[in-house]
């Protein structure tokens, strides 16, 4: 089975990318039609931040989680913008940390992130560490090709283009490669929000777990 790490270029670029609908209508070689996937949103007391997962609930009535094994998997974990100070505010967007899934499954997983970094925060930016190649063109993406997906230009922390407005300071280094040049042009100098389409219809057709 192939894993992606916040590697899903080719997925959103083509329409291997799983939607509401797959979700629907997967059916399992050992479960059939019985089994139900669901999104799952819990919070993650290690580090405060938040996992979305692809789950499904047993007999008993457990909540579980597809594991590596299974034909559909996937982990999206974002923070809050003060879990590393050193960042800076940030606008107040969470950000990514963790993804792990199975071919295809990414960016719907994705897209609930982002609507709920927008509901519960003001949005979601990426790693401001290290973010691979095949993940900063899933960025450029978003900012160029998804009309339902709003950007929103960050500063730096010197201040550099809001020199009254300090909120909007975020590091800006993975956005410049570490040098000064052109990064306001980049995909990964922004925050996005988006509007909850996603988590409505999965909460209306019954397929969105939210834990407190």
């Amino acid at each position: 089975m192939k894993l992606l790490m916040e590697n899903w270029r080719k997925y959103l670029l083509t329409e291997a990318a799983m939607t509401i609908e797959d979700l629907l209508n997967f059916v399992d070689e050992e479960f059939g039609e019985d089994l139900k996937i669901y999104i799952r949103v819990r919070p993650n007391a290690y580090d405060g931040g938040i996992n979305f997962t692809y789950a499904s609930i047993d007999v008993d009535g457990e909540i579980y989680d597809f594991g590596y094994n299974d034909a559909v998997m996937g982990e999206v974990q974002i923070v809050p913008s003060n879990y590393s100070p050193k960042d800076g505010p940030c606008d107040g967007a969470y950000q990514v940390k963790w993804t792990i899934t199975t071919e295809g499954w990414g960016p719907l997983l994705y897209d609930v992130a982002i609507e709920y970094a927008t509901k519960h925060g003001n949005g979601l930016i990426s790693d401001r560490e290290e973010v691979s190649e095949d993940a900063r063109a899933v960025w450029d993406y978003y900012l160029n090709n998804r009309g339902d997906v709003d950007n929103h230009q960050l500063d730096d922390l010197h201040n550099t283009l809001t020199p009254k407005i300090e909120v909007d300071n975020c590091d800006q280094y993975i956005a410049s490669l570490g040098g000064e040049y052109d990064w306001e042009e980049n995909s990964l100098s922004k925050r996005y929000t988006k509007a909850p389409t996603t988590i409505t219809e999965l909460e209306k057709l019954g397929r969105l777990i939210e834990e407190e």
